[in-house]
């Protein structure tokens, strides 16, 4: 029988003390062969390094999700800010670098007409024809081909007349489920005698919804606006065309569905005007769009109406008074003693003038002139500004004094980009915060040659070129902060910049008024 060895009952204890020493039982002084070792200088278990190492680990990899989840939303956040801007009408296409040129040619007003960008790429607009017809063109950006075109109005029988000015046509985007391309045409004219003008109404209007790829005829709201009369014009609110027209001297307005039916209509009263005035009526109201609202305009009257064509509220306009614009929701009204807008001139605004303004509740007056920016991208919330002889006061959509700050002696041109306020003054650029009115930087002595224009992300500002140098130069400032971010020399003799449908367009004046246009990107 064979024999068991002996059994030994064995415990397993990790090692928690110093390194080749076990550790003592509870109570007793912690020894080695030379005698006690002191504690503040044991050397941490393996165990113990582990933990450390491991929380250590985990707080890092912690630390690095968090800095990459925000690095992500900021991101997103960025993207999504400029496919907004990207929609704006003077917004350029992203331009971190230097553009090249794309191509050239002559023109006859089809690339500087289009209105219209489709989500294809394709840009589109109205061209009037000398013979009376209007026909809408696609064009392709890259090249400047013609993609497609859809006649609009057909050619008058009527021999060409130079004092005989056609209104023409034109395009806007709709619908946003289902994009569609919008065109008015009709054969309204203006006729010039000497100093006068005199409107005739439309025998023909049409009112077409295109297909954007290919241009043809989805929806023909033509008997939506029948019977219109002169100055036609329109604008797009939600999924309506909006026209309107003169009729016997009362403005009438009509909203066409998409299915080509009338969704309402409005007709607005001639206005009145003392025998004692010299004021001119005008040919027709203006019909602006004013938050979701729609503003009409008369030589005595502001007329709010709602999506439904109700009237809101009107305000009456004294005999030197006029609508200078809109911006949002808000309307500004200015005296007729100078009809030129602040930001196309040195900025002479006389001490005491005032502004009415229409805010969202209420009307009130606001010290100086409203300057206009030639593109808002709806960072500072409704903000408005005005300036007079010695300030800049910037306003709160509901009327409430943001901030003031101290006018500089000129400026030419504004734009509000990413919560900043840039100006364009005298020979160079100052931007202010749009909270508080607070100088972000100034950059001087660029000699500024135009409106500056923006991609969202820097100020291109075309340089006055000096007398002996045949080429301007282009220069991209980080609009965070005014550095250069690039520079270059501009193709000879263009003689000013334009944003059309995202691309940067330079413009060269030729002999007989004609003119050649270069595309950059």
């Amino acid at each position: 029988m064979a024999r068991h060895s002996a059994r030994t009952h064995v415990e397993l204890v990790e090692d928690d003390g110093v390194d080749g020493v076990a550790p003592p039982p509870d109570g007793q002084p912690r020894t080695t062969p030379d005698g006690p070792r002191p504690t503040d200088h044991a050397h941490p278990s393996p165990r113990t390094r582990r933990r450390v190492l491991t929380v250590a680990a985990t707080l890092v990899v912690a630390l690095v999700v968090v800095a990459t989840v925000g690095e992500v939303r900021e991101a997103a956040k960025e993207r999504a800010r400029l496919a907004g801007f990207a929609a704006l009408p003077q917004a350029l296409s992203p331009l971190d670098a230097p553009p090249e040129e794309l191509w050239t040619g002559d023109t006859d007003g089809l690339l500087l007409q289009t209105t219209v960008r489709t989500a294809g790429g394709l840009l589109v607009g109205a061209h009037a024809g000398d013979d009376g017809s209007s026909i809408a063109r696609a064009l392709d950006p890259a090249t400047g081909e013609v993609v497609w075109e859809q006649e609009l109005l057909a050619a008058s029988d009527a021999p060409p007349d130079p004092g005989v000015f056609a209104q023409s046509g034109s395009c806007l985007a709709h619908g946003a489920d289902v994009p569609l391309v919008a065109c008015l045409a009709s054969d309204a004219v203006a006729v010039y005698d000497d100093d006068d003008v005199r409107y005739i109404p439309a025998t023909v209007t049409r009112l077409l919804l295109l297909d954007p790829q290919d241009g043809t005829v989805v929806a023909d709201l033509s008997d939506a606006v029948a019977g219109m009369g002169s100055a036609p014009a329109f604008l797009v609110l939600g999924d309506l065309a909006v026209v309107s027209s003169v009729v016997d001297g009362a403005t009438e307005v009509v909203a066409a569905a998409p299915d080509g039916t009338v969704a309402w209509r409005t007709t607005v009263p001639a206005p009145v005007l003392p025998e004692s005035s010299a004021r001119d009526g005008g040919p027709r109201a203006q019909v602006t769009p004013l938050g979701d609202h729609l503003l009409v305009a008369t030589a005595v009257e502001l007329r709010v109406l709602d999506a439904t064509g109700a009237t809101l509220r009107t305000v009456t306009l004294g005999s030197d008074e006029f609508l200078e614009g809109t911006s949002g929701a808000t309307a500004l009204v200015s005296t007729a003693g100078d009809r030129v807008p602040v930001m196309q001139f040195s900025g002479s605004v006389g001490e005491g003038e005032t502004s009415k303004v229409l805010w969202d509740d209420h009307v009130g007056e606001v010290p100086g002139r409203w300057l206009r920016p030639q593109l808002d991208d709806g960072s500072a919330d409704g903000l408005v500004l005005t300036v007079d002889h010695e300030s800049i006061h910037a306003w709160d959509p509901d009327g409430a004094l943001r901030w003031r700050a101290d006018r500089p002696s000129s400026i030419s041109a504004l734009t509000v980009l990413a919560g900043r306020v840039h100006l364009t003054v005298g020979g160079g650029l100052v931007t202010l915060d749009a909270r508080t009115g607070a100088e972000l930087w100034r950059r001087d002595r660029l000699v500024v040659a135009d409106a500056v224009l923006t991609d969202g992300r820097h100020l291109l500002v075309r340089t006055a070129a000096p007398a002996d140098a045949p080429q301007a130069e282009l220069v991209a400032l980080d609009a965070t902060d005014g550095t250069i971010a690039w520079r270059t020399q501009l193709p000879p003799g263009v003689d000013s910049l334009w944003a059309v449908g995202g691309l940067l367009v330079g413009v060269s004046s030729g002999e007989e008024g004609t003119w050649e246009v270069t595309v950059l990107g």
